[in-house]
């Protein structure tokens, strides 16, 4: 399970490295500034599954918070890549990244471990959207 996160941000790393040659100078730089965004989403998600992984952080309502905080955080970041430039396909992967969340945070607010692997796969997504941008 955490081998995930860190596959995803070793992609958006190579995304980030290749954005100068993906188009033109403008277009360029939006999609480095969408690729710096999503290693930032990558790294949410990673804070998020070392988190969640502990069964505690879960059930004990007093460290639930850690887990809704690292949720937040990666649904502010996903404001963030919208905000970078918009395409149907980032709109997609950000919209699913969104979906992701929101199912995460009922899971946990009922006490469940929420889906790392659909976060960690949307977030991919996202990742890979910002190189079509």
């Amino acid at each position: 399970m955490t081998r995930k996160p860190y596959r995803i941000t070793i992609a958006a790393v190579a995304l980030l490295a290749a954005a100068p040659l993906l188009s033109a100078c403008k277009d360029a730089d939006q999609a480095l500034d969408c690729g710096k965004r999503a290693i930032s989403v990558t790294g949410d998600v990673q804070d998020l599954a070392d988190s969640a992984i502990n069964v505690g952080q879960i059930t004990d309502d007093s460290k639930r918070q850690h887990t809704l905080d690292a949720l937040k955080k990666i649904k502010d970041d996903v404001k963030k890549v919208r905000e970078s430039g918009t395409n149907g396909k980032l709109d997609k992967a950000t919209d699913k990244l969104s979906r992701t969340i929101d199912d995460a945070q009922n899971a946990v607010d009922n006490g469940r471990q929420p889906d790392l692997g659909a976060i960690a796969s949307a977030a991919g997504d996202v990742a890979t959207a910002c190189g079509s941008s």
